[in-house]
């Protein structure tokens, strides 16, 4: 069987994150700070683990033997997964797996349809590269302006463009106004770009930047998001952390330039939902 584990009980898969222990992704689900939800193959004591971080990835976690689990996990994802996140705008399935050695090569056999296989790029946050970044002179482009995120910035965002991508990720906005930390820029009063700690556990901040038309794009305005935001959180004691997919250039080339190291690429799966099709 498959069981969806409460809250409160979230806990209970750490024994099966063995070097995951600074992931801000997976344990901002499981600390209560993001939205998801935590799948198990026993409410006690659990071996085998699905956790889906809302609109960013599922993560297979655990024992890759547990016949049991993985037998029922396409028709699981299909009945009972698929339909809710079709209805929250979370339209890919997209899928990472720990221990990454052991499940790697098994993930394509557990469905009867074919995951498209992509590559994830991991960063490290480099403290120095990012001082010697920020001691350059930099100017935000003229027309434009940055603001930190707080309560007077989302009750001026008329359009809630705030609101709507914090949301997103966050139980409410209060708990992210708490514990988050986010930018946004503004162009004639109006929010193009946010810069947003989508997922948080302890002092570890994943960062998700958007530019919300094309034609502000190329004028670095990501790159202003991105380094306040880094400023921020070394001011508070925080750790950046920065993932993207492999064909993202303009966030691989934003990353390296703030102080992040990339390093080795990994295989990820992904299939949009509506292209999941189960044969009866």
């Amino acid at each position: 069987m498959i069981f969806e584990l409460k809250k409160n009980d979230y806990i209970k898969i750490k024994p099966l994150l063995r070097g995951l222990e600074d992931h801000p992704v997976i344990n901002g689900v499981i600390q209560g700070n993001n939205v998801g939800k935590i799948f198990v193959d026993n409410l006690d004591e659990p071996t085998t683990s699905l956790v889906w971080a809302k609109m960013e990835m599922f993560y297979l976690i655990g024992n890759c033997e547990n016949h049991n689990f993985t037998r029922q996990l396409e028709s699981f994802i299909f009945n009972t997964i698929k339909p809710e996140a079709l209805a929250i705008g979370d339209t890919d399935f997209n899928l990472e797996v720990y221990p990454y050695q052991d499940w790697i090569e098994k993930v394509p056999n557990l469905f009867s349809v074919s995951l498209k296989m992509g590559y994830r790029v991991p960063f490290i946050f480099e403290k120095d590269s990012f001082k010697h970044f920020f001691e350059k002179p930099f100017t935000l482009a003229e027309g434009y302006e940055i603001h930190l995120i707080d309560q007077n910035v989302i009750h001026m965002d008329r359009d809630r463009v705030i609101e709507e991508e914090i949301l997103k990720f966050w139980e409410s906005l209060d708990q992210f106004l708490n514990i988050g930390i986010g930018y946004c820029i503004t162009n004639n009063d109006n929010v193009i770009g946010t810069c947003i700690s989508v997922f948080v556990a302890d002092k570890e901040y994943e960062i998700g930047i958007n530019t919300y038309s094309t034609e502000h794009r190329g004028k670095g305005l990501a790159t202003a998001l991105a380094r306040e935001f880094v400023r921020e959180c070394l001011h508070n004691g925080y750790t950046p952390h920065w993932t993207t997919e492999s064909f993202r250039m303009d966030s691989i080339a934003i990353a390296k330039k703030i102080g992040f190291k990339q390093l080795p690429n990994y295989k990820v799966f992904y299939l949009p939902f509506e292209g999941w099709v189960i044969e009866v």
